[in-house]
């Protein structure tokens, strides 16, 4: 229909986006084809075998009308032949008149017309808030309001992401997109229960004195197995003064590190993975009342160093154990690290630091865009730190050549603001810049 111009004949706002191309390093796809690989990436999902799409495919089967997903997918990103500016309402506008003229129920239409305006909620979730955080939860499940709404949009959003390119819905996406699917669903049908956080039990004066001070997210986040690792790795630190674990997790890596809190360590942690040519996914950073701090990084390793290289597993512990005990210096492992061709002028990405207060019941969020570079998130980090912040989160994401950080920050246990604030983001937008 598209190729012989039945589809353009039918919906002539169609002709807005064809051979409508997205100039930059992320979009494989013209603008049309791309609407078009979003139908092929749920088609698809009917009959797959594969464990990892099995799930979505359930959720699709599970649509009462999948002919109003497919409606809206048609419709999503017609609003990008218009004028700069946010295209979602843009698009909506476009689509009403050619929903109306198609004679669509109204019930039918609001759906479509809610998943077209809110078809990027999901992806900016995923990319900016803390999934373990309550209030991302009831942030989500504000917006979608209903179940039948939630499954539509996890489902639009895991086809309009496929389709951005072959290698954009990576296993650590796809992941992250259906937990906070499960989470929006918990929080609907009201089974969340993160206002009665069970105490982990506490047999042994170690344990006790382990978990003192700990946050209620750090119960909530592992569980009875990954406190008793934690633990474990507690009683080599206080005898080696830094205890480190790495292992595989699903899709990605996850290196654990117990040891004494000091200015800069999230820093020099940060720095050091990304000196072996690591790409940091997500970061926490937990803190008890004796001043122990408990970091996991969890990552991905794009070249399969630590697969095919075993014993790039030891070297990589030893050198973060070296670097915490302040035996190595991380800037010197940073500056041997090789540096990527710098993009061209059409590509280049000119940085933004954002703050988001409300985000948070106990935290600012900070979002910061920018050009992608080795030693992005150490930069970062360090400012922050040099401001006298504490990271709590850090979420990470990365389109072509730009770098999309998200930090959940705080400063002597509150929300930092006024001054010190202004003076942050003055620092990050230095840090941006190398």
């Amino acid at each position: 229909m598209h190729d012989t111009g039945v589809l353009r004949a039918i919906f002539p706002e169609m002709a807005q986006i064809e051979n409508l191309v997205v100039r930059d390093f992320y979009h494989r796809y013209t603008v049309d084809e791309h609407t078009l690989v979003t139908l092929q990436v749920l088609a698809g999902l009917r009959g797959t075998r594969e464990p990892a799409l099995k799930r979505y495919a359930d959720l699709l089967s599970e649509m009462e009308e999948p002919a109003l997903l497919l409606c809206a997918l048609l419709f999503h990103d017609v609003g990008k032949g218009a004028a700069n500016g946010a295209h979602a309402e843009k698009s909506l506008r476009a689509a009403e008149p050619a929903l109306e003229r198609i004679g669509m129920p109204k019930a039918e239409r609001d759906l479509v017309s809610f998943l077209i305006r809110q078809h990027l909620e999901m992806s900016a979730v995923m990319n900016s808030r803390d999934l373990q955080d309550p209030a991302t939860a009831r942030h989500m499940a504000g917006r979608v309001e209903t179940l039948e709404r939630l499954k539509a949009l996890t489902l639009m959003t895991y086809a309009d992401i496929s389709a951005v390119n072959p290698s954009a819905m990576t296993p650590w996406r796809a992941e992250v997109l259906w937990q906070l699917y499960l989470l929006a669903y918990n929080e609907l049908t009201r089974e969340l229960e993160t206002s009665r956080i069970p105490s982990a039990p506490s047999e042994t004066p170690e344990k006790r004195a382990f978990l003192a001070g700990l946050p209620t997210r750090y119960a909530r986040t592992h569980t009875a197995e990954e406190i008793d690792a934690h633990l474990v790795l507690d009683g080599i630190f206080r005898h080696r003064g830094v205890a480190v674990a790495l292992e595989k997790v699903e899709a990605a890596w996850r290196l654990t590190l117990v040891t004494g809190d000091r200015p800069f360590l999230f820093a020099s942690v940060a720095g050091t993975l990304s000196s072996f040519g690591m790409n940091i996914l997500k970061a926490e950073a937990f803190s008890n009342s004796q001043g122990t701090v408990l970091d996991t990084f969890t990552f991905a390793d794009p070249t399969r160093t630590l697969e095919l290289n075993p014993t790039e597993m030891d070297r990589l512990r030893v050198t973060v154990e070296r670097v915490v005990l302040g035996r190595l210096d991380v800037r010197q492992l940073l500056q041997n690290r090789p540096k990527p061709a710098p993009p061209s002028r059409n590509s280049q990405v000119f940085p933004t630091v954002s703050f988001n207060p409300e985000a948070s019941d106990s935290a600012t969020l900070i979002e910061i865009v920018a050009q992608d570079r080795p030693g992005l998130l150490y930069d970062l980090a360090a400012a922050i730190s040099a401001e006298g912040c504490n990271i709590e989160v850090v979420l990470i994401d990365t389109e072509a050549h730009k770098a999309i950080d998200v930090f959940y920050v705080t400063a002597g246990g509150r929300k930092p603001e006024g001054a010190q604030l202004e003076k942050l983001g003055e620092a990050l937008q230095r840090a941006c810049g190398g």
